[in-house]
């Protein structure tokens, strides 16, 4: 019991991980690239970043994407939304 515990909070902490990675690449290609919608960043992200999605068992998809970010946004990290489904880099 106690090493299913250890492996589940082992397996959220990465995949904690990689969702902060990826959405700091989104955020730099957002400071690049201006305001975009999850559908127009997700051709935009490295191999590597769809690699590491489809191991933790989230698809790297427009709506997985746009659930990450607002979760972001709602807590006042990185993004902030715009018009039209985009997302801004966050000033500051």
């Amino acid at each position: 019991m106690r090493l299913a515990e250890v492996e589940y909070q082992l397996d959220r902490f990465h995949a904690e991980e990689l969702w902060d990675r990826v959405m700091q690449e989104i955020a730099e290609l957002l400071f690049e690239r201006g305001p975009l919608t999850p559908v127009e960043i997700l051709p935009e992200l490295r191999a590597v970043t769809h690699r590491g999605a489809a191991l933790h068992k989230e698809p790297l998809t427009p709506g997985t994407l746009k659930k990450k970010m607002d979760v972001r946004v709602s807590f006042g990290r990185y993004f902030e939304p715009r018009d039209e489904g985009r997302y801004a880099r966050r000033a500051g």
